[in-house]
């Protein structure tokens, strides 16, 4: 952004608007910049002076080669008195200044000109501070506070590109608050960025932030898919970057409802101990003309200010369901669509989105088009050593000791049921038993419970066949065959499968 402004100096734009959040680091670089340019360097602000015209009035006068930078100056771009007078100030100075090496420098938090102003600014966008700036700042940490090299090359570079998307005032905070409360900069340091980046997600209207709890090792089975997400684990560090590997783009996970899919959204978070960010495609569309692209404009926007980070879409099929271009909602569907995918296509920030289906049939063709999303998995209906494992997950979960349930019996009876469904019926087993004079509850409870429970692949088995189908040669399969598992696989704490 720098090498721009120098650049809008050199050529002589004399209204420049910089949008920042970051004020006194800017005007730090915009002293040190003209100091190169040999400009001097006066600044106003509404505290201090709460008349601008007749700050830019004294600017006029002045015959110095100067940079005048006014704070929030934008708060005063009205259709009142004040305001007309102050814009017309600006407009007659634009062409004046130009031949007496004079700039006018705006900075606020946002944009917003007036009509009457709007095309006589050039407008730029400070960043929030790169790699390299926060690495540096870590370093400077270290020396101002004495702290010895307690941190690993591995452990810096995660904090630095978890701070990605901080401000430079609010990665110090955090480094404070991490010394206070443990004495050193350690991998604590990593959740208070999360819970820092979860305040600026707090005001956003169509993002939740999610505290992640749930581990891949919740996850039962879908060991291809496991496989896939740990071999791109490191694949947004600076590490990669340099090696050449392109960062991933974003995840489809298609299939039967209750099998996992948006279990599996929230490992992914933990396991790359990336933010969770949820993007609710409901709260998007608003009844105004042109609310709804703004809102999924502003969403994306928040994401990519906070990345890296992982983006949830959950069961996008249903949101853009039926999608034929301009119909009952006048379009705005396809064109919240259309912003969606064209982001998805063409982003830069490092948003990994997750996006789950339960029907294929409802999804627009091109939203599976190479190029939006790096895989498409289809996650079938659990085999038998993936019940097996949830079965022990859910068991576990309970704080009951698996050795004490029949694991082949609960296997055997819960041929078509989906991880969501076996868990229910762990549930189930514990209200028989408890109301059975608050007795444990054993493998039998289980088993009547999944007796008397009709499971989706019956009521849906039309649907989920044509879905097995498209997914055959379509899509890569989250779980692997069972007739590949070699047979130290198929023996699973002491339960051996035949097949």
């Amino acid at each position: 952004m720098i090498e721009k402004l120098k650049l809008y100096i050199k050529v002589r734009y004399t209204l420049i608007y910089i949008k920042t959040n970051e004020e006194f680091r800017l005007i730090d670089q915009i002293e040190e910049l003209g100091r190169s340019l040999g400009y001097n360097l006066k600044t106003w602000n509404v505290d201090e002076n709460p008349n601008p015209i007749k700050f830019l009035q004294e600017a006029e006068k002045d015959e110095s080669k100067t940079i005048y930078l006014m704070q929030d100056l934008h708060v005063f771009f009205k259709e009142d008195g004040v305001g007309i007078s102050l814009m017309r100030k600006l407009r007659n100075i634009k062409n004046k200044f130009k031949n007496q090496n004079k700039i006018v420098i705006v900075t606020a938090p946002l944009v917003k000109l007036n009509d009457n102003i709007k095309d006589d600014f050039i407008v730029i966008e400070s960043p929030l501070p790169n790699y390299d700036e926060i690495k540096n700042e870590i370093d400077d940490f270290l020396k101002r506070n004495n702290i010895g090299g307690n941190l690993t090359d591995l452990l810096k570079d995660r904090i630095v590109l978890s701070c990605l998307g901080l401000t430079i005032e609010q990665i110090n905070k955090i480094f404070a608050k991490t010394m206070i409360t443990n004495k050193k900069l350690d991998e604590k340091c990593l959740d208070t960025i999360i819970s820092e980046k979860k305040l600026i997600i707090g005001s956003n209207e169509i993002l939740d932030f999610y505290d992640v709890k749930e581990t891949i090792n919740n996850v039962g089975g879908m060991d291809n898919l496991k496989s896939w997400l740990k071999l791109r684990s490191k694949a947004f560090s600076n590490e990669a970057k340099e090696y050449g590997i392109p960062q991933p783009k974003g995840l489809l996970l298609l299939g039967v409802q209750g099998t996992g899919k948006s279990l599996t959204a929230k490992a992914v978070s933990s396991l790359w101990r990336l933010p969770l960010l949820k993007l609710d495609i409901g709260r998007v569309f608003g009844s105004l003309v042109g609310e709804s692209e703004n809102r999924i404009r502003q969403a994306i926007h928040t994401a990519e200010a906070i990345s890296p980070c992982i983006l949830w879409v959950d069961e996008i099929d249903k949101a853009f369901a039926g999608m034929q271009g301009a119909q009952g909602d006048s379009g705005t569907s396809a064109r919240v669509f259309g912003t969606l995918i064209t982001w998805m296509q063409e982003k830069t920030k490092p948003v990994f989105m997750v996006a789950t289906a339960n029907d294929v049939s409802k999804l627009p063709a091109e939203i599976l088009r190479k190029g939006r999303f790096d895989e498409i998995f289809f996650v079938d209906l659990p085999s038998k050593r993936e019940r097996s494992e949830i079965f022990k997950i859910h068991l576990g979960h309970t704080n009951r000791d698996v050795k004490n349930f029949d694991l082949n019996t609960l296997v055997e009876n819960s041929e078509g049921f989906t991880g969501a469904e076996i868990e229910q019926s762990i549930y189930d087993a514990m209200y028989i038993a408890f109301g059975d004079n608050e007795r444990e509850f054993t493998t039998d409870d289980i088993v009547l419970a999944l007796s008397e429970t009709v499971p989706l692949s019956q009521l849906m088995r039309e649907s989920i066949d044509g879905l097995r189908l498209w997914a055959k040669d379509r899509a890569r399969m989250a779980s692997q065959s069972e007739n590949s598992l070699t047979t130290s696989q198929k023996k699973d704490n002491g339960v051996d499968f035949v097949y």
